[in-house]
């Protein structure tokens, strides 16, 4: 069932873009969070990433594909996200291959919660994708920063509402 959750609350997600967006509807950034964990990537809940700082993070779990300049700043910060933006490949012989954008919601210092949402909708939307017909091999190809960016993200929106 939590296969299924995550392209569901994708496509919830997207059906509620405007009224979030606009602010006639909460974001339900617990909901993403729950999401993220129940992939099974991260080594720890998302939420404990969220006190580190980007040099703490670089060190222990980083496959380097975030781009991380202020290291003793706190990841929350962070103004790089990665977008999870296709997958190709042959599930039948355990060949997945994910492809990832860089985005950044604070293009000229002003926050757009468009991005970080446009990053946690289409990424979900991808990830759910794969998570239903091989789990385990996402776990195995899934990148730790795209998935990171997914907590950065709904924690941006969260908290910038």
């Amino acid at each position: 069932m939590e296969k299924l959750n995550t392209m569901m609350l994708a496509d919830d997600l997207a059906l509620s873009q405007d009224k979030i967006l606009s602010g006639e509807q909460n974001f339900d950034a617990e909901a993403v969070y729950k999401a993220i964990d129940s992939l099974g990537v991260l080594n720890n809940p998302i939420k404990d990433y969220f006190g580190l700082t980007q040099e703490q993070y670089y060190e222990a779990e980083s496959d380097h594909k975030l781009t991380l300049i202020k290291l003793d700043d706190k990841l929350i910060n962070l103004h790089d996200r990665i977008l999870t933006n296709h997958v190709d490949g042959f599930v039948d012989k355990d060949e997945i291959n994910l492809t990832y954008n860089h985005e950044n919601p604070y293009q000229d210092d002003m926050y757009n919660k468009e991005v970080d949402y446009r990053v946690i909708t289409y990424s979900l939307k991808v990830i759910g994708a794969v998570q239903a017909i091989a789990a385990k091999d996402l776990q195995e190809v899934l990148s730790k920063d795209a998935v990171l960016s997914l907590g950065l993200a709904a924690y941006a929106l969260e908290h910038n509402a």
